[in-house]
């Protein structure tokens, strides 16, 4: 009798047979072609982005290219809040989500509770809990946030499962959304 490991090894998916077993072949060594030519490199640098997604006074840096990898479990950004900018209170419809302050001062809110937040202060938004985060208009400083969302969701997917506004949640002419700081809604 054989390990139990010897069963998987060499067998199943990788020995595929059956009329479309050259197509699967084919289509791993496309995608493996195309996350190459999409430039992914598992290091990248904060300061050094390869990718930003631009929201109104919230640029959102990308230092690796993730979206190369469509099976990633996780997604990861440096969130740049400028000063009277900010991200309007919404849920994540699955997933949870980290920050982690890396430079800056502003506000964080989960769940009605509001917080400060400074340099390596960590928050966790659960699934389905509304939270925010902005950067009161009287700073002078960007604050940046590292977040990490588990699990990834395709980028076209985003606005539809993961930020999802609370109702009531608005912004100006200008893309800013008007924060109450009170400390509890």
């Amino acid at each position: 009798m054989s390990d139990a490991t010897d069963f998987f090894t060499g067998n199943g998916f990788s020995r595929l047979t059956g009329p479309l077993a050259e197509k699967a072949r084919e289509f791993d060594a496309t995608l493996e072609k195309a996350r190459n030519d999409a430039g992914f490199s598992p290091k990248g640098n904060l300061r050094e982005p390869v990718i930003t997604a631009e929201f109104p006074g919230c640029p959102t840096d990308l230092p690796i290219n993730f979206l190369a990898l469509p099976n990633r479990q996780m997604d990861y950004c440096l969130i740049r809040i400028k000063p009277g900018h900010g991200f309007p209170e919404h849920v994540h419809g699955y997933g949870d989500e980290i920050y982690l302050v890396i430079s800056g001062h502003g506000k964080v809110r989960i769940d009605g509770e509001l917080y400060d937040a400074g340099p390596l202060d960590t928050f966790h938004q659960r699934t389905g809990v509304r939270h925010e985060v902005f950067n009161p208009a009287e700073n002078e400083e960007d604050f940046e946030i590292f977040a990490v969302n588990t699990p990834a969701v395709h980028q076209d997917l985003r606005s539809k499962f993961w930020g999802i506004p609370v109702p009531g949640a608005t912004t100006d002419a200008e893309g800013r959304y008007h924060h109450d700081e009170s400390p509890v809604r």
